[in-house]
Order: structure tokens, then C-alpha cells, then sequence
């Protein structure tokens, strides 16, 4: 597995998880997966938003790790990042893990085929567009 996975999620038929419902954007949000396990996720910027839940009430998300069993919300549809995982993961997280084991609707996970280690990664602190949410910069610590 590269150093981190990134996985789309929202509305649209091109993201790697297809979310059908109508209070979530065409691209809503990413899940990034580092190979140590940590899970980091970002609203793109959605109109109905990103949350988690803390305590009994739900906050907005822009940018930040999140627990595999922690409750989320996109938009009005309510799901944890496990959940997630086993729409993406089938064989679950350890296997996905390990590599290979990806389920993207019957399709391939993008640039995985184009990862190589050997080459120079940008590292650093990222910043991102308030609008849509895409890394914008690398700067360099």
C-alpha cells in the first residue's frame, strides 16, 4: 500500500464511495488513509456539510483525524468510518491494510498503479481551498 490513500465520497457516480441520497454533494468529502491506519477526513466545501458527533450533539468538520468508530454525518446521512471501510473494504480494514483489497463499485483504486515509492513525495504542512476543498499548496517544514 502507498503512504496514504485517498477515497472520494458524495453523490457523484465517479466517486470511489457512492453515496445515493439527495443532501449530499456530487463530491462531498475525502477520506484519507495512511498506512499506519489513521483515518483524516475533509468536507470539500459541501453545502449541507460535514459532522461528527461529540456527546449528544453533532459538530461541523472542515478538516480532521477521525476514530473508525466515531459516528458521522453527511449532510443527513449517518454513518461511521468503519461503515465506510466495509463499502470500500469488503474483506475489511486489515486486508485493505495489507494491500490490494479494494472494492470501488467493480472498478480499480486511482493511482495506486502510478505509486512509486522510490520518487519524491511533497511533504509538509497542506492547504486547502475553502471553496472546494483541494489541496492548494505544500508548504515546505
Amino acid at each position: 500500500m502507498p503512504a496514504f490513500t485517498t477515497i472520494s465520497i458524495g453523490s457523484g457516480e465517479n466517486c470511489d464511495i457512492h453515496l445515493d441520497q439527495s443532501s449530499i454533494d456530487t463530491c462531498h468529502a475525502e477520506l484519507v488513509i495512511a498506512r499506519n491506519g489513521k483515518l483524516h477526513l475533509t468536507d470539500r466545501a459541501s453545502e449541507k456539510g460535514t459532522f461528527r458527533k461529540r456527546g449528544d450533539r453533532w459538530v461541523r468538520l472542515n478538516q480532521d483525524y477521525v476514530q473508525s468508530t466515531e459516528p458521522l454525518r453527511f449532510g443527513d446521512y449517518h454513518i461511521t468510518a468503519s461503515d465506510l471501510m466495509r463499502i470500500i473494504a469488503p474483506n475489511g480494514f486489515d486486508a485493505f491494510l495489507s494491500g490490494g483489497d479494494y472494492n470501488n463499485n467493480g472498478g480499480t483504486q486511482r493511482g495506486a498503479g502510478s505509486f512509486d515509492a522510490q520518487s519524491t513525495l511533497p511533504t509538509g504542512r497542506v492547504r486547502r481551498s475553502v471553496d472546494t476543498g483541494e489541496i492548494i499548496a505544500v508548504e515546505k517544514e
